[in-house]
């Protein structure tokens, strides 16, 4: 049995914010265009619907990865049975740690997937299921270094100390024309937060008073994205009380050279917001620095194992098929019950299914017979999925941290934290694991990309072609070797003498996500949330995965969705399992009965409607 919610409490934060007022939005527009008793009449057809027709199939949920097995941790907790279809061999999805060694314990490995924790409001789920694995001694936590002040900053050739000033004249950045006077002794940060922040005050009071101005202001340029913004004078003279915007081209391309990566501020506008409240807690004085970060120690696909672990023990036991590869999803002619069929022609029958799967995944299966509803075929044909590469260099000493006497690194022994380059690599991580216990870890991520700089990347990763491999060896070592300030011709050598083995990764090409998290574009999200929420299938088919969360592209995005999606199963056949159900896995603001229960109407009757679920 999960431990108890009731002294746990989430508090309001800004991600629950955006995602009710998206969905009140939504309601609140379409209720007009029905009849007034229509709502009543919806849940009068969905208790007769889905309550009285119970197979007794239970909950089919596809997808082991961390959204996966959380589901299935709430539904086995209820008594309510489950069962697992996993593509791969093993859960964990993009929870996914490769191991040098091969062997339990030790440090000699990296994590291609999620890596790092920051302890924020908006991750409180994450921490409390670590709280209930770590009670029963099944992970450890230890501090990520998010930072180290010896780590270094090489941008257009220019090698600095992590933390030196990010001006634009420090750096002779190459600008077309002269910069104005008024930019230059700007740092990046500065100019980043200055756009952002009339708009996280706003959410902020909003949070603080319960009102909405803030959400609304918000919703008013989330038609543009990052670099749209920067480009763009705005007619409100509170969002740009220093007269900087617009911003050049050529200084948001500055920016997102040190801010981000190549393409990010492609994205919505919005999108950097929230991210820029995500990072900066508290508030009163935001930056990375303010908040503790933390890791699993044995990597984060052992959250993954605690889970699988937790399932086995728990009642009615573990319930995990490997090795399904669903190929299609079928409500039955009856409309009781849900059809899974793998590429093995192996077919699954349950009462409700929950997806966790990745919405590119699932776009590949046959969902012809599942009643979509138009809205939600194109929420999931436009969605993007970022870019993202990594790769792992197993060495023989831990030399960047001048513990190898055949090398010095330039400001000194780097232990935890990240360097950054406008190279090819873009971010090195220095392991955080491993040097209390006395086994430093001698893996090094030589390179974490995302974007535009992991697309070019997964075309050497990738390939079958040895020389591509070469290729792509050669630029790591020329980029270890100019961010560790190594001699040319020394430093090469010391390298090929010091490699071991190596995993690169691109979750590009990932046959089982196709990419490695999602990435709106201006106004793709609030379509996206307010469609896939609605469950298919006459209100049988769930989407979850962390893409259908304000909190996408972090694993507490991928427990919240899975938490809604319960919740929905819930309401509509068990609702008297309701109380324990908030008494084990608390609340979520973003959802409440009501807005549930609209959900589930629309979803039931969406036949009778004489419009799509669009507006």
């Amino acid at each position: 049995m999960s431990s108890d919610f009731s002294s746990f409490q989430f508090d309001h934060d800004v991600f629950s914010h955006y995602a009710r007022n998206i969905i009140q939005e939504y309601h609140d527009g379409i209720e007009p265009m029905l009849p007034a008793p229509m709502f009543t009449a919806f849940k009068a057809r969905l208790n007769l619907l889905l309550a009285d027709d119970i197979t007794g199939k239970g909950v089919g949920i596809v997808g082991g990865g961390v959204g996966g097995l959380y589901a299935a941790m709430m539904l086995q907790s209820l008594g309510i049975d489950y069962e697992i279809l996993e593509a791969t061999k093993e859960v964990g999805g993009r929870l996914y740690t490769y191991r040098f060694d091969k062997k339990p314990g030790g440090h000699e490995y990296f994590d291609v997937g999620a890596m790092r924790f920051p302890e924020t409001p908006m991750m409180k789920r994450t921490f409390h299921l670590f709280e209930l694995l770590k009670n029963k001694n099944k992970i450890s936590q230890i501090e990520y270094k998010f930072r180290s002040p010896n780590s270094t900053l090489l941008y257009n050739t220019i090698l600095k100390q992590n933390g030196a000033p990010l001006e634009p004249t420090v750096w002779n950045y190459p600008f077309p024309e002269k910069l104005p006077e008024k930019y230059q002794r700007k740092t990046v940060p500065e100019l980043v937060n200055y756009v952002v922040d009339p708009f996280v005050k706003a959410l902020a009071k909003d949070i603080q008073t319960g009102g909405s101005e803030g959400w609304k202001m918000m919703m008013n340029y989330d038609k543009y994205s990052t670099r749209a913004y920067m480009l763009l004078e705005p007619t409100d003279p509170s969002l740009d009380p220093e007269g900087l915007l617009p911003y050049p081209s050529y200084l948001i391309d500055f920016l997102e050279t040190f801010d981000k990566s190549t393409g990010w501020y492609d994205n919505a506008f919005t999108e950097t917001v929230l991210e820029q409240m995500a990072f900066a807690w508290p508030l009163s004085t935001p930056g990375s620095e303010d908040i503790k970060w933390w890791c699993l120690d044995g990597g984060s696909q052992t959250l993954a194992y605690a889970m699988q672990e937790d399932l086995k023990n728990g009642q009615g036991g573990l319930k995990l098929n490997t090795d399904f590869h669903v190929s299609s999803i079928v409500l039955s002619d009856d409309e009781t019950e849900v059809e899974v069929k793998s590429t093995r022609n192996q077919t699954k029958k349950y009462t409700h299914v929950i997806t966790t799967t990745t919405l590119s995944c699932l776009r590949v299966m046959d969902l012809d017979r599942a009643k979509l509803d138009p809205a939600q075929c194109i929420a999931l044909r436009e969605l993007q999925y970022g870019a993202a590469t990594k790769i792992g260099i197993q060495f023989k000493t831990q030399w960047w941290t001048d513990k190898n006497p055949q090398v010095k690194m330039p400001f000194g022994p780097i232990h935890g934290g990240q360097s950054y380059t406008d190279r090819s690599v873009r971010t090195v991580v220095y392991p955080s694991y491993g040097e209390s216990s006395g086994e430093p870890s001698r893996v090094l991520m030589v390179n974490y990309a995302w974007t535009n700089d992991a697309v070019r990347l997964t075309g050497l990763i990738s390939s079958s072609d040895p020389e591509a491999r070469n290729i792509l060896k050669d630029l790591v070592f020329r980029d270890l070797i100019a961010i560790h300030n190594l001699d040319p011709k020394e430093g090469y050598k010391f390298l090929e003498d010091q490699f071991v083995d190596w995993y690169p990764f691109s979750w590009v090409t990932a046959s089982n996500t196709l990419g490695a998290y999602a990435f709106f574009g201006p106004g793709q999200f609030k379509n996206v949330y307010r469609y896939l929420t609605i469950p298919a299938a006459k209100g049988r088919l769930y989407f979850a995965g962390e893409a259908i969360s304000p909190r996408h592209a972090w694993v507490v995005g991928a427990l919240s969705a899975s938490w809604r999606a319960v919740h929905q199963i819930i309401c509509a056949t068990y609702p008297e399992k309701k109380e324990d159900f908030y008494r084990l896995w608390g609340k979520n603001e973003d959802w409440n009965e009501d807005i549930i229960l609209k959900h589930l109407a629309l979803s039931v009757s969406v036949d009778d409607l004489k419009f799509p679920l669009v507006l």
